[in-house]
C-alpha cells in the first residue's frame, strides 16, 4: 500500500485497522503528513514503529515534527529519527529534546550542528563555585600581620599605665600628717570608725595624740 492511500483512508478506519496497514506501506509522502498520523494513532508502539519505517524510507522531518514527535514516540524510534536528521537544529531546539533522546545521541547531533548543550547552566556553575577555605586549600590559617603601634597608640598606653601607677596607695610616712581622714588603719583609727568615741585624738600610735601620753596635739 502507497502512503497516499493509507492517508486518504486513514481517518475513515478503525483504530485496528490503522495500525494493522502500517506494515503493509512501501511508500511514504510529505513528512507533516506522516507525522501527523503518528500523533493521531495515539498509540507510543504504533507511532514509533511508523516512524521507525519513514526514517528507513527516507523521510526527513523539521525540526518542529521532530519535537511534536517525541511526546508520542519512543526513545529507539526517536533515537533513529534524530540520528537521521539532515535538518539545521539550534542548542535550543536540542536542549528541549533532552529526555526524548539518548544522550550519547543528542551529543553526536549538537556536535554535527556545532552547538554546546547547557552551555548558561555550565557557566552558572562556574560561578556559583566558592573560593576555597584557606584552610581547606592550604591546611592552615594565614599568619595576622604584625602589628605596629603608632605614637597616639603608645601615648594612650603611657598614659593609662601612670595613671595605674597614681592610682596606687601611698606608703605612709609612720607619723601624723595631720589628714586624719586619710590616715591608715592602725590603733585608735581603724576600718573608718573611731574606737571608743574618743576620736583620732585617742591612742593613735603615729602621734596623733602626742604619743602614749595621752596629750592631745590637734582636736
Amino acid at each position: 500500500m502507497d502512503w497516499d492511500t493509507y492517508y486518504e483512508r486513514f481517518y475513515d478506519w478503525a483504530q485496528s485497522t490503522r495500525i494493522s496497514r502500517i506494515s503493509s506501506l512501501t511508500s511514504f509522502g510529505a513528512s507533516s503528513e506522516v507525522a501527523e498520523a503518528a500523533q493521531e494513532l495515539m498509540d507510543e508502539k504504533a507511532a514509533s514503529r511508523l516512524i521507525r519505517k519513514a526514517v528507513e524510507q527516507g523521510v526527513q522531518f523539521t525540526p518542529r515534527e521532530i519535537y511534536d514527535l517525541s511526546g508520542c514516540c519512543d526513545t529507539s524510534a526517536m533515537n533513529a529519527l534524530l540520528a537521521s536528521s539532515k535538518c539545521r537544529l539550534t542548542r535550543d531546539q536540542l536542549e528541549e529534546l533532552c529526555g526524548a533522546v539518548d544522550d550519547n545521541v543528542l551529543e553526536q547531533v549538537a556536535s554535527r550542528n556545532h552547538v554546546t548543550l547547557f552551555e548558561d547552566e555550565m557557566e552558572d556553575d562556574e560561578e556559583d563555585k566558592e573560593e576555597p577555605d584557606f584552610d581547606e586549600e592550604y591546611g592552615e590559617e594565614p599568619a595576622e600581620p604584625d602589628f605596629a603601634p603608632g605614637f597616639f597608640t603608645r601615648l594612650l598606653m603611657a598614659t593609662g599605665l601612670a595613671g595605674l601607677l597614681s592610682s596606687e596607695p601611698r606608703q605612709h610616712p609612720g607619723r601624723c600628717t595631720g589628714d586624719c581622714a586619710h590616715c591608715p588603719p592602725h590603733y585608735g583609727y581603724r576600718y573608718g570608725r573611731w574606737y571608743y568615741g574618743h576620736g583620732h585624738q585617742y591612742g593613735c600610735e603615729f602621734e596623733g595624740n602626742g604619743g602614749a601620753s595621752g596629750r592631745t596635739t590637734r582636736d
